[in-house]
């Protein structure tokens, strides 16, 4: 078993060099390993920097043309010439100790169809001139830059996923998302899996989200993931070319367009990095919520056969029979995989609908379950403006009498700026009309409608 080194690099042959020296400094055999550098073209002297290490280090250096930050494009080179079974991703600028490799191959040794994911001191420290990395940068440039790794000082700099990897033990499968983690400043994998899978997708330009990306297909594959504190490794703060803010944004809802799933929707519109919570939560809250509705389907307003009826939540594929629905939102994906196989005509994603990249008034009418009540009230909002947006109505179900007692999250009110306007109940289960409350209110309600939990004036 053998490890290919892939380096991504741009315009920084001083940090090159000092990754480039810790590899020349390995313990293990110069057989056991190959470094493949990688420019997203570079105007510097990066290739005689690189080329310079030809005589120490099995190395290749490949180009491509610069045309703006193509990271993932520049590591698909390496990956594609790798010969080695083990597949490395370091960033420029990252120093490690002299047993990396051994250390990389005795993980994958040990844990087939896992990827690794290395300790990565200073991981999102981005100040250059802070007193420690100054104090640690004048270390780098000794003929071991490696010794930072055993300096003290280096608890200054911890990765910034050490206490979920610490709560974790480690395993990150236990993780509910497991992918988010895949940080490609120093990450492996078997290179046969990451071909697999198609390796990077170049369709992203500009920094951030390549590499999670990429993760979250190795997960869907079934690849397995842990962290080794064995594998560390500090990443050097530098100056930064561009400030990351500029594409970050931009790349995660591009992550999100490709992969229109609850898991990644979550990620993006929860900012308080708390979803992987809402996940186990959205895994389990069919158990407690409604999903037949009695003859609800007298309540909600019919429709033209060619109009596009959408449910969110949980529904049952009778439901969505006696509703006419043509698309489904489910929120887990044992209950999107019933409807599919049941209903293989419906429209079926496994999102809450949170973000939705069609025209505004895209269906005619749209049904959101009670599972309006597992979600928090901040996304809440976000959901039903998306809702308001993208339906010409929207309906609310509200069902008495559910226990929810032992799910972390309830809810039983609207947040502020809409309206609920009671339409009816059938059995336990009450409908209202969702408008925003810069529309005036009805002035009339059923009489027959009981008290709700849905806060009404």
């Amino acid at each position: 078993m053998g490890v290919t080194v892939v380096i991504p690099t741009y315009n920084g042959s001083y940090l090159l060099q000092r990754t480039l020296l810790c590899l020349q400094h390995q313990d293990a055999d110069k057989s056991l390993f190959e470094v493949i550098v990688c420019d997203d073209g570079s105007s510097d002297n990066t290739k005689e920097v690189a080329c310079s290490f030809e005589h120490h280090l099995d190395l290749r250096y490949c180009y491509q043309k610069d045309m703006g930050f193509r990271a993932g494009t520049a590591r698909n080179m390496g990956l594609h010439l790798a010969k080695y079974e083990i597949c490395l991703f370091l960033d420029t600028g990252v120093l490690i100790g002299s047993d990396l490799i051994r250390s990389v191959i005795a993980f994958h040794g040990r844990h087939k169809g896992t990827v690794c994911l290395g300790i990565v001191h200073g991981m999102n420290q981005k100040d250059d001139q802070d007193s420690v990395a100054r104090y640690l940068q004048t270390i780098a440039l000794s003929e071991h830059p490696e010794a930072c790794l055993r300096n003290p000082m280096l608890r200054a700099y911890p990765d910034s996923r050490r206490v979920q990897f610490e709560f974790l033990e480690y395993d990150i499968d236990r993780s509910s998302a497991p992918w988010s983690y895949f940080w490609t400043s120093m990450v492996s994998a078997e290179t046969s899996l990451l071909k697999e899978v198609g390796g990077f997708d170049e369709s992203f330009h500009g920094w951030g989200h390549e590499d999670i990306e990429l993760g979250y297909r190795l997960w869907k594959t079934g690849a397995h993931f842990r962290a080794d504190p064995s594998v560390r490794a500090l990443h050097l703060p530098h100056e930064q070319f561009n400030p990351v803010q500029m594409t970050n944004r931009k790349n995660f809802l591009h992550f999100v367009r490709l992969h229109q799933e609850l898991p990644v929707e979550l990620s993006y519109v929860n900012g308080n990095n708390n979803f992987e919570m809402l996940l186990g939560q959205f895994k389990i809250a069919d158990e407690y919520l409604e999903q037949e509705y009695e003859n609800i389907e007298q309540l909600i307003v019919s429709s033209n056969e060619a109009d596009r009826r959408l449910a969110v939540g949980y529904v049952s594929p009778q439901l969505a029979i006696r509703l006419n629905i043509t698309d489904v939102f489910a929120c887990n994906q044992h209950n999107a995989d019933i409807i599919r196989k049941h209903l293989p005509t419906i429209h079926t994603a496994y999102k809450a609908g949170f973000i939705n990249f069609c025209n505004d008034d895209y269906y005619q009418t749209a049904i959101i379950t009670d599972v309006w009540k597992v979600i928090p009230i901040t996304l809440l909002t976000l959901l039903l403006d998306e809702m308001l947006r993208i339906a010409k109505r929207v309906y609310v179900l509200d069902t008495d009498g559910l226990n929810l007692e032992k799910l972390p999250i309830v809810g039983e009110q609207l947040p502020a700026g809409f309206w609920a306007e009671p339409i009816g109940r059938r059995a336990k289960t009450y409908v209202y009309g969702i408008t925003r409350r810069d529309i005036d209110p009805p002035t009339e309600k059923p009489d027959q409608l009981a008290a709700s939990t849905i806060t009404k004036e």
